[in-house]
């Protein structure tokens, strides 16, 4: 395979095209969240596309190049704060900070790359590649999200986050259904020419945005917020480092803010070793079987495993082939166990321990007929004062959208806070605080259509996509 086809002029400004197109893409997403700006860059990158079909016909390795360039620029500028992780474990080993850095938004990058492969087979100049072209962009997100560790960050659906009223089509479709419909309504907007079918096209992807944008502000005005009760938890949220967080002086300020009298939620490992000592405290805490460890959380003497844990953070990937070759030496991990699902932990909450929230196929079956409220303990530590911890918080924020269910959330140096079912915040304690808040927990919603129906929904429109791309094809 020669690569001297990059060295073409024409080619390499569409190369640094890509790669622009995917460091501004970053924009969208917390902390900046430019309102309709995701819109944007996904309709530039679609004209990119045409405009290489115009002059190069189907070059499969330009679009493969581009693919790959868009998704590393992308990364490389949103995700830089996991690097910070490695510097808190053990500055020794910094020497590690290029993969996730550069490998990784690398790695990431080529599920573009393949999603554009692809795309250069069924690229034309007719409405068809608009259909393909956002089918295929949402795949390839599910496909990121469930393949081999999954890592479902900053999904295209989460340049929402802006809008409490956008938001509000995730109880309807989920994350992946509203990032389908968000890059029709792109590529449909641009692909705007003087043609009936093209103009119509555009008119009808504006109207869906407006429609989308209707329906969640007339059920944000329409919304009661009713308590379960009169009943308060305390939230509690705590600002250590982690080289401090386990120490008995840490400890002792701890557990000092929690109560005796009402269920207390603490972070994720708060109590390390230690046992949770009171029934009406939800902590997090890291439990010993043997030889095996358990990122895990108890409530009323109940014990739930965590199930999805972090890559890199909580386990190497691969790591009995890594022990194996005796690369152990240079990468020198102990890796956590993996939980099995537990629907007994408790019939009212639904507990996500820190990565798992931004999981919503793990939080669909965690989550029972009886279920009240989400609770996400997190330990951000390791992410810094970066973008990842406001990250990480509104992808656990969608959740209570998606399932219609309040979320209480207890971080250690994250964001604290209390969402209602519609994905309005309630209480906040932010980035930095150490401090607690009491609190009413508001009455779910009844179930949601994705709560009845789940990720369903974004396969069936994947498929008709296609049938509907197939179908025009011919036009």
């Amino acid at each position: 395979m020669t690569f001297s086809f990059l060295f073409s002029n024409k080619k390499r400004l569409f190369l640094l095209t890509s790669l622009l197109l995917g460091v501004l893409f970053s924009l969208s997403f917390d902390p900046y969240n430019i309102p309709f700006f995701s819109l944007i860059i996904v309709g530039l990158f679609f004209k990119l596309n045409d405009s290489i079909f115009l002059i190069f016909g189907k070059n499969y390795k330009l679009m493969f190049s581009i693919g790959i360039l868009f998704g590393f620029g992308f990364f490389i500028t949103s995700i830089y704060w996991i690097t910070n992780s490695i510097f808190v474990f053990d500055s020794s080993l910094a020497y590690l900070s290029p993969f996730p850095l550069i490998i990784l938004p690398l790695i990431l990058g080529i599920f573009y790359g393949l999603m554009q492969l692809i795309n250069t087979f069924f690229w034309s100049l007719n409405i068809s590649r608009i259909f393909f072209f956002s089918a295929l962009w949402i795949l390839f997100e599910m496909i990121r999200s469930t393949l081999l560790i999954g890592f479902p960050w900053n999904l295209v659906a989460y340049s929402w986050s802006w809008s409490i009223s956008f938001m509000q089509s995730l109880s309807l479709f989920g994350v992946f259904g509203l990032g389908l419909i968000s890059i029709f309504c792109s590529a449909g907007i641009f692909s705007l020419n003087l043609k009936k079918k093209n103009i119509f096209l555009c008119i009808f992807s504006i109207s869906i945005l407006i429609i989308i944008y209707l329906f969640g502000y007339n059920r944000v005005l329409n919304y009661e917020n009713f308590y379960l009760n009169e009943d308060k938890i305390r939230l509690v949220s705590t600002n250590f480092l982690q080289e401090e967080k386990w120490s008995d002086e840490s400890f002792e300020k701890m557990i000092s803010l929690g109560s005796n009298e009402i269920t207390t939620f603490f972070p994720e490992t708060a109590f390390g070793l230690r046992k949770v000592s009171k029934d009406n405290w939800f902590g997090g805490f890291i439990r010993n079987n043997g030889k095996e460890f358990f990122n895990s959380v108890k409530f009323n003497n109940q014990i739930y495993d965590k199930r999805k844990l972090v890559p890199f953070g909580e386990f190497i990937p691969f790591h009995k082939t890594i022990n194996k070759i005796g690369l152990n030496k240079i990468m020198p991990f102990e890796s956590f166990s993996s939980g099995k699902i537990n629907n007994n932990f408790s019939d009212f909450l639904v507990p996500l321990i820190c990565y798992e929230g931004i999981f919503s196929k793990l939080t669909r079956d965690n989550i029972q007929p009886t279920s009240g409220l989400l609770v996400n303990i997190t330990n951000d530590a390791w992410f810094g004062d970066g973008a990842g911890p406001l990250q990480h918080f509104t992808h656990v924020r969608f959740r209570s959208v998606e399932y219609g269910l309040p979320l209480v959330r207890s971080a250690n140096m994250g964001i604290s806070a209390l969402i209602n079912p519609i994905g309005k915040i309630e209480k906040i304690i932010p980035h930095g605080e150490m401090n607690f808040v009491d609190a009413k927990i508001p009455r779910k919603i009844s179930n949601t259509f994705y709560t009845q129906f789940g990720d369903n929904i974004a396969y069936f429109f994947i498929v008709l996509f296609f049938l509907i791309g197939y179908s025009t094809s011919k036009l």
